[in-house]
């Protein structure tokens, strides 16, 4: 009968083991130790599942740099919010400030210039629409403002000339980065990315500060 190995767990098999029985323990062998093969990487994972005490090794170790990163939560890895990119459907994103949580691109579209306040309820949505308000006439609007038009069409707008708005409320452009005039503004058209609550996100530490 087969026996297990102390550490990793491996399957000895014995000599009176049937053969197919001893490839399949063999496979599941090499599984095992390729999971437990030291990992290098420029920097943290932003993406995949990762357990606690995962490590990656730093493949460019230099002084004043770390030997490495470990996990210290058990969870999903995903890229950094960031404003004004394009966002598919299914993405996955964390907050630039961590919160312990990741988040799933339920709406394709573009985040806002500010990020939003992400909920740490689970399944909870929120819209990346942070500081937009509704159009408004003969104001004086700032580069990087965001407004909604009076009818929702599903999209944001951004400041990218400033000056002051029309007596009357433009056509909204209805394509992404198209601009649309109104008055001295110019403003950007973008489609509303909508987020969801999706998870634990994983959090990996730098160790082994090199003097």
């Amino acid at each position: 009968m087969s026996t297990l190995t102390t550490r990793l767990g491996l399957i000895k098999p014995e000599h009176s083991d049937e053969t197919h029985q001893t490839i399949l323990d063999l496979s599941q062998n090499f599984d095992i130790i390729d999971a437990a093969a030291e990992r290098y990487a420029p920097a943290p994972p932003i993406s995949g599942n990762h357990t606690i005490r995962d490590r990656i090794w730093n493949e460019r170790p230099a002084v004043g740099s770390y030997a490495g990163w470990i996990c210290t939560r058990t969870g999903r890895a995903a890229p950094a919010w960031t404003g004004l990119t394009s966002y598919s459907l299914g993405q996955t994103i964390v907050p630039t400030a961590d919160n312990g949580h990741y988040y799933e691109c339920i709406q394709a579209g573009y985040s806002a210039v500010q990020e939003p306040t992400f909920p740490v309820t689970s399944g909870t949505e929120v819209e990346d629409t942070k500081a937009a308000t509704t159009w408004t006439a003969n104001k004086a609007y700032a580069q990087n403002e965001v407004v909604f038009p009076t009818i929702d069409n599903g999209r944001f707008y951004v400041c990218t000339v400033a000056g002051d708005s029309g007596m009357f409320e433009p056509v909204w452009a209805t394509s992404n980065g198209y601009i649309t005039n109104d008055g001295t503004v110019a403003w950007s058209s973008y489609r509303i990315a909508k987020w969801r609550e999706a998870g634990v996100s994983t959090m990996f530490r730098p160790f082994g500060k090199i003097e």
